[in-house]
């Protein structure tokens, strides 16, 4: 047996001794690689979102994983992730069985009352009754019923039903990804070795080197965003139940995921903060719900954010705001996810690079 094998050995170095060698790839392929793997992603982006979520989420519990394993040595690491992955799913059971029936009351009764809730808004915002604008007067009473209508109209007209095949989707999509996270989660690692296998083997060393220094960064800023979402949404909520805030729930977790939009989530989400305080009826209530939207700001930006993100993926906000529109253009809800991290990903490959010593020419 141990002769058979040192004999194919033997063999296989005899034959990748009598292959011919072949020229280091220059940089001009890679780049045209690199740009059609991009038109690709473009072409199937709408599948695209699935597979990030999973490949996030196994990203980020991976090193938890193997510190756990390594404890309960010799249990096998695909046990361990087995494991982990059969409470993610018990968890994320318990927040549905608690969240959904209370977010669906909240949807359900809002779309009851949206008339009533935009009639308080536009007669909220315009206290006189009228509205005179570029010398023409507008009755509110008017803007109302025109923008009841605008809604009816939105919902028939082929909206209502793009809405509903979204939510049919969704409901897909979230199948997907706790399928998908299973792969991820006990065979991560090997997934991981495949994309790095497609590098060729002269830029191997360089690929891998700037996943180290990658790693540590995008799996804090990942966790960092999942922690301001969370902290966004628990703060909003208590509050929102402690005044009586009509949709608590509901609001609470959409000011909550806009803080994955940067830049422009955060001001909807004052704005909705905002609109709450204006419906109440008492001043107290109004000034504290008031006070919610720039402490809630400054308490993330100043502390749970730059705390939990750290500094090392620092964009100026010039940037964000470029990297945040591009990523929307070119990939639609995913781009808006992805923007800021690949953003942060190129600076510090550009950084990588720019530091390493230039090679002298070769002198005629």
């Amino acid at each position: 047996m141990e002769e058979g094998k040192a004999i194919r050995r033997a063999k296989g170095g005899a034959a990748r001794g009598k292959m011919p060698k072949r020229h280091r790839i220059p940089g001009w392929p890679m780049a045209a690689a690199a740009a059609i793997l991009f038109g690709f992603l473009y072409y199937v982006r709408v599948v695209l979102l699935p597979f990030v979520i999973a490949a996030a989420l196994g990203f980020i519990l991976s090193p938890g994983i193997d510190r756990l394993q390594a404890q309960l040595r010799p249990v096998p690491r695909w046990v361990v992730a087995v494991g982990v992955y059969v409470v993610l799913l018990a968890v994320f059971g318990a927040l549905g069985y608690w969240a959904v029936p209370v977010v669906a009351g909240d949807v359900a009764d809002l779309t009851s009352h949206a008339p009533d809730l935009i009639d308080r808004v536009i007669h909220g915002a315009l206290p006189g009754g009228q509205l005179t604008f570029l010398g023409q007067t507008y009755q509110v009473d008017a803007l109302t019923q025109g923008a009841l209508g605008a809604l009816r109209g939105f919902l028939t007209g082929g909206a209502g039903l793009a809405l509903a095949s979204g939510g049919i989707a969704a409901v897909f999509g979230l199948f997907l990804t706790l399928v998908l996270l299973a792969y991820f989660l006990v065979s991560g690692r090997r997934l991981a070795r495949g994309i790095l296998w497609l590098v060729p083997p002269e830029y191997r060393d360089e690929v891998r080197r700037l996943g180290v220094t990658l790693a540590p960064i995008l799996r804090r800023y990942f966790i960092g965003l999942i922690a301001i979402v969370a902290y966004a949404s628990i703060v909003s909520w208590i509050v929102f139940g402690f005044f009586h805030v009509p949709h608590g729930p509901l609001l609470a977790i959409t000011i909550g995921l806009l803080e994955l939009i940067p830049v422009l989530g955060p001001v909807v989400s004052i704005v909705l903060i905002c609109l709450a305080a204006a419906g109440q009826t008492s001043i107290l209530l109004m000034a504290s719900l008031a006070a919610l939207a720039p402490l809630l700001r400054l308490s993330i930006d100043q502390l749970i954010g730059p705390y939990v993100l750290g500094r090392a993926a620092y964009l100026h906000p010039v940037a964000v705001i470029f990297a945040f529109f591009s990523g929307a253009v070119f990939l639609g809800v995913l781009g808006l996810i992805l923007a800021v991290p690949v953003a942060a990903t190129l600076k510090i490959v550009l950084q990588h690079y720019y530091e390493e010593q230039i090679e002298p020419e070769d002198e005629a």
